[in-house]
């Protein structure tokens, strides 16, 4: 008998990508962030190259690149918002 699961176990087991947590994870001085053609709970979701991290515009937070700079994209839907 295989150890490894079903399909349909892992259909029933998987998170709803709207309800599962962002990845935020520390800073390695890579951070290089681009939009991703996801929406997460109907906002643009961005996502880190260099660390991992995942970002939305609700969150009191604002990703930046690895030279401290906003990343254009992110820039451009926050001046959206005003």
């Amino acid at each position: 008998m295989s150890t490894f699961p079903t399909l349909r176990s892992l259909a029933r087991h998987r998170v709803d990508p709207d309800l599962a947590p962002l990845r935020v994870r520390s800073c390695r001085d890579l951070c290089n962030w681009n939009a991703t053609p996801v929406e997460r709970r109907g906002e643009p979701l961005f996502a880190c190259r260099g660390c991992g991290s995942q970002w939305v515009p609700s969150e009191p937070w604002t990703p930046r690149e690895a030279s401290g700079d906003i990343p254009p994209a992110v820039l451009d839907l926050l001046r959206s918002d005003d």
